[in-house]
């Protein structure tokens, strides 16, 4: 796959969860263990500075305190 094609899917996957968060908002998302503990592992090797330019249903802290915790 190219680094485009990868791109165009990154940034479809994230209007999907701008989408979501409009029509869940003003409810909080309740992430069960497990997606919390994929989500830590996913994001713990990234440099905060990278994790503060993405967007997550979860801020970027709460996800590396998860990682922390299990």
């Amino acid at each position: 796959m190219s680094d485009r094609a990868k791109d165009a899917g990154i940034l479809a996957l994230c209007h999907q969860i701008t989408v979501l968060e409009r029509r869940l908002c003003p409810r909080r998302v309740k992430f069960a263990r497990g997606d919390r503990a994929f989500l830590a592992a996913l994001l713990a090797p990234l440099p905060s500075q990278v994790l503060r330019r993405l967007r997550f249903l979860v801020r970027s802290d709460t996800a590396l305190r998860w990682h922390h915790n299990s």
